[in-house]
Formats: C-alpha cells, structure tokens, sequence
C-alpha cells in the first residue's frame, strides 16, 4: 500500500485518514430548479484545521562576479526544472475510488453514489435535488457563514477540460457585467469572481465566489466557494477547512459512457427525503 492521503482536521483536534492504493499505472453554481434537501452530517471525530506556512530561504550572495554568475546561472536552471515539472494537484486528493481504501476504518461519511463525502460535525449538506429523477445534481456543504457547493462532471481521459472551464467562467463573468480573475488556490488556478446582483430593495449588491477544479480520471469536481470565505486570501482561515473538505472527497466515475462536462449525477443517501 501507498502512504496515507484525504487528512482532515478541525479545530477540536485528530484526524480523518484514508489507506491509499497502490496506483496502476497507465461556472456558476447548478440551476436550481431542483428542490434543495438539507441533511446534517454525523460526527467524524476529532479534528483540527491546519495552516501549512512556509517561507522560502533567500540564498547567500557570492563574494566575487564568479561565483555571482554562476550562482544565477544555476539558479535559472532551478527556476526551468520547476517550469517543466507538473504539480500534482490531486497528491493530496480528492481522491478516484480506485485510489484509496475506504474499509476498515470506523469514520462517518455520507454516500451519494458517485461521490463520498466526509463531513465533520455541524457541517449542514444542503442536496440540489431534482424533482423528477430524484437524482442529486450538487451538493452544498454550509459552515459558519459559507458554503461550498460540489458538482461533478465526465471529464475526457485525456484531461483539459478545467482549462475549459476556467476560461467559460471568466467569460460568463465578463458578459454578465462581473469581473473574473484567475489566482493560485489549493488545488491549481482557480477563478475569483465578482458578479453584480439586485439586492431585495433594488440595491446594488455583489455576488463573491471562488472556483476550484479538480482533474480525476474520466471525471472533474467543481467546488464554488460561497461566502465570507470566498472573500480574501487563498491561505485565509475560512478557506482551510472547506479546501480540506474537498480534498477529502472520493468519487466513483463508473465505466458508463458520457460526454465530457456532462453532469454526472449522485443518488440520494439512504433514508433522506422520506416521511
């Protein structure tokens, strides 16, 4: 087996662990014309969010225009190694189902068919639910005053579709009369948004997101970051335990033939939605 991967903490301390597996080798929130079912998520024991801060160490100056030159020659070579590498973004999750080992261990997740989500106590799941098929077309997980709301899609093998959809969200942005960027976020570039909107009394309010893309194989999540934690610095409080959230996800993409960004629904957890 791989080394541990999906690690999430709150603010009460410990953590949720999955087993990974050996690998072989080889927008704007949903349209909610769906009903929205809210369920709450069961304790997953104790947890701490934690803020990895590093600083980068400047070198030493040479003391002679030898040295010097060499030291920035080498130092450019350094900075081309880094271009041509590819991050993995995904290192740390979310995670395929074939990637990690969900047995044997006593956490509490909630199982949406095509994804597995693990919450924390007193996080409320907000289900987009669509009335006639009874499928689950988003999931929103609300915290405090914020929310992030998880889609999924079929995504091509050969990857690119988040690239699509980054730029289809700046220009959506744009159009609507909004403003779009994009920035570095936990899980690669992610797209800053800001759209006007008519508050309840004709005021001009804005509304604030952000948008994280997560690449798997023959799938891609969408995570729109909703609320006071959509404001500010990527490496913000507000944001770690949301971005934990989303790497602890695990989806199940299944061998069914679909076009890449076609929405890939989740089912109804067991019991929700009667009486």
């Amino acid at each position: 087996m791989g080394g541990h991967a999906g690690r999430r903490h709150d603010d009460r301390g410990g953590q949720v662990i999955f087993g990974r597996k050996r690998r072989s080798e080889g927008s704007d929130p949903v349209d909610t014309d769906e009903e929205a079912l809210e369920i709450v998520g069961d304790d997953a024991g104790e947890q701490e969010f934690d803020i990895d801060e590093t600083a980068e160490e400047t070198p030493a100056l040479s003391e002679t225009d030898a040295e010097i030159e060499a030291a920035e020659d080498e130092a450019d070579d350094q900075d081309a190694d880094l271009d041509a590498e590819e991050v993995d973004w995904r290192a740390d999750g979310p995670f395929d189902s074939e990637e990690v080992d969900l047995s044997g261990d006593h956490v509490a997740r909630i199982d949406l068919g095509s994804l597995v989500i693990t919450p924390w106590d007193g996080l409320g799941l907000q289900l987009q639910v669509n009335e006639a098929s009874r499928a689950v077309q988003a999931v929103t997980a609300v915290w405090k005053d914020s929310g992030l709301e998880v889609a999924l899609f079929a995504a091509p093998a050969s990857g690119g579709l988040a690239d699509e959809l980054r730029e289809d969200a700046v220009d959506e942005a744009e159009q609507g009369g909004g403003s779009a960027t994009l920035a570095d976020g936990p899980f690669g570039a992610e797209v800053r948004r800001v759209l006007p909107q008519e508050g309840p009394g004709g005021e001009q309010l804005f509304h604030v997101s952000r948008i994280w893309f997560a690449e798997g194989p023959r799938w891609l999540l969408r995570g729109t970051l909703l609320g006071e934690a959509a404001i500010g610095e990527a490496d913000a409080p507000l944001v770690a335990p949301f971005a934990e959230f989303f790497r602890n996800l695990v989806v199940r993409r299944g061998a069914k033939p679909m076009v890449p960004g076609e929405l890939i629904p989740m089912t109804l957890p067991e019991g929700a939605g009667e009486g």
